[in-house]
């Protein structure tokens, strides 16, 4: 298991705390077809559901869409690759777009009232560069973000990756906004929730 879904389910097991019904969705055990562009072509056609979930069927992003459109709160995770997210985050990403889509091109807005909340491990620097993308891509969709909304841990330069997940659990600093950026989402949440239309 690695280290950034290992600090995703201890957020999520603080969540289990308060009441909260959690899902945990591992991006990397679903059959997610790339983005085919259609948006490039013609934003008519970059609808919602996605044109590739109509056009594959084994295609299960309608399980990720689901679980996004049906959620208050959504923690992300992931690990810095050459000072970016994930390619699996990436394909996410690009697949969300149609929801973006619904709103600038379409006029409907999918997402309202909504927190997420970031989770980003690595073991080189990146780690505001990926978060201020991923919070950049999230404000389109019309996610809030909390005060704290990250948790993070950037390792050594050694490459050593065997001892990480002990340093991990010691770093005060890691530990700390991971009970913050969960009480600080559901916070939030909470307020969205309760605040008039």
């Amino acid at each position: 298991m690695s280290k950034s879904e290992r600090l995703l389910i201890s957020a999520l097991d603080r969540c289990k705390t308060f009441g909260c019904e959690t899902t945990l969705i591992r991006l990397k055990d679903l059959k997610i077809y790339e983005c085919e562009g259609n948006y490039s072509e013609n934003p008519d056609y970059c609808t919602y559901p996605c044109q590739s979930t109509m056009k594959y069927e084994d295609d299960q992003m309608e399980i990720v869409y689901n679980a996004v459109l049906d959620c208050d709160v959504l923690f992300l995770a992931t690990p810095i690759r050459w000072n970016n997210h994930s390619a699996l985050v990436q394909k996410f990403v690009e697949r969300m777009n149609c929801i973006e889509n619904q709103s600038s091109w379409f006029g409907k807005r999918m997402i309202s009232k909504k927190v997420v909340g970031l989770i980003i491990i690595g073991h080189v620097d990146g780690m505001q560069h990926v978060a201020g993308n991923l919070l950049n891509f999230f404000a389109w969709l019309g996610f809030h973000s909390p005060e704290v909304s990250i948790a993070s841990w950037v390792g050594e330069n050694d490459e050593d990756t065997t001892k990480d997940w002990n340093l991990i659990q010691k770093n005060p600093y890691t530990q700390e906004d991971l009970v913050d950026m969960v009480h600080s989402s559901l916070r939030l949440a909470c307020s969205l929730k309760n605040s008039p239309d």
